[in-house]
């Protein structure tokens, strides 16, 4: 079997006719499937391309070795759009008219509702919400892409884009990759937040707005934080910005955006945060109830990297960290002390 660094660029038609791979597939053993297992964890951002594959090479199992190149290409553009037919449909608003007793009264109301009906079809509100533990990608029409963390909303208007304007609204936390000309015009994208405003022409960055709390780290561009309280900000490459709802105080430093934003590779970077911090983002992502009872416990830094979607991991690293007990009922997990400590 061909070394587990051979695989971390492969793409997803070239993975899928790997016969490494297609064997694993067609015909798991315990020990390709610790291979693979491995292959995921030390890289990331295959994770998605070895799905993909694994679907490709079961849907064509029985006759892949005749298949030609353009067959193959067909197939792995029928996953892609049975993937994207699976994503959430928006929730759109409609207005429902009313029925009345007389034949006139009905033929203009049903008129009347119906002229509403397609205006409120085209300018309804759109949502897109992920659950607790869950990363979702959403492209929008005018190209931009919005990868959703866990526990967000986007909320955007029907009519988004024939404005001159483009414009969110953002619980939670999501990373903006943004269309710079969409429609061959420049056009403002804004993201609206509640304690700022995020607004810039197209660029990569990060917000969390959780708690009252706005976040935002500039990857690549210019972005402009328009405060409630205070000057616009202007930030660059690196910059983090932080201001919390009702206060005047603004945080500013320079970072490693990619820390930030590692969360969308599933993979959660801690560098020196706080154990008060760490708890309050597993309760807010993953719908976890964590508490710590040593209460001088919490300022303590923790530094570590675990897979995004195994929060126990992260647990069990702080516990034994600490040297804490793991007390777990349903969602409710207590961190204390050994009593003989």
């Amino acid at each position: 079997m061909k070394p587990q660094e051979y695989y971390a660029t492969f793409e997803t038609i070239d993975l899928a006719r790997d016969p490494d791979f297609q064997a694993w597939v067609v015909a798991p053993t315990s020990e390709t499937n610790q291979f693979w297992e491995s292959v995921k964890a030390l890289y990331p951002q295959q994770q998605s391309t070895i799905e993909q594959a694994r679907l490709l090479v079961m849907g064509l199992e029985s006759t892949w070795q005749e298949l030609p190149e353009s067959a193959v290409v067909e197939s792995f553009q029928r996953l892609r759009q049975k993937q994207l037919a699976q994503q959430p449909e928006p929730k759109r608003l409609f207005f429902r008219p009313v029925f009345y007793r007389y034949a006139a009264a009905v033929t203009l109301l049903l008129l009347a509702g119906l002229g509403w009906w397609l205006y409120e079809g085209a300018t309804s509100p759109v949502e897109y919400k992920t659950a607790y533990g869950q990363i979702q990608t959403v492209t929008l029409p005018d190209g931009s892409v919005v990868t959703l963390n866990a526990n967000s909303i986007l909320q955007m208007s029907g009519d988004w884009q024939t404005e001159g304007r483009r414009e969110v609204h953002l619980t939670g936390e999501a990373f903006f990759d943004v269309s710079k000309k969409p429609l061959g015009k420049r056009m403002p994208f804004v993201v609206h937040t509640g304690a700022a405003d995020v607004v810039v022409l197209g660029t990569r960055f990060n917000v969390n707005t959780r708690r009252t709390r706005t976040q935002v780290v500039l990857q690549e561009g210019k972005v402009k934080l328009a405060l409630q309280q205070q000057p616009d900000v202007l930030m660059q490459p690196g910059d983090l910005v932080e201001t919390t709802g009702g206060k005047t105080a603004l945080r500013r430093e320079r970072v490693d955006a990619g820390r930030y934003v590692a969360w969308r590779d599933n993979l959660l970077v801690l560098e020196e945060e706080r154990l008060a911090e760490i708890v309050q983002r597993l309760n807010d992502e993953y719908g976890l109830t964590v508490s710590i009872t040593n209460k001088n416990l919490l300022n303590e830094p923790f530094t570590g990297s675990v897979p995004a979607n195994k929060p126990e991991l992260l647990i069990r690293l702080i516990a034994e960290t600490f040297r804490l007990r793991i007390d777990k009922q349903d969602n409710q997990i207590v961190l204390s002390n050994y009593k003989n400590e």
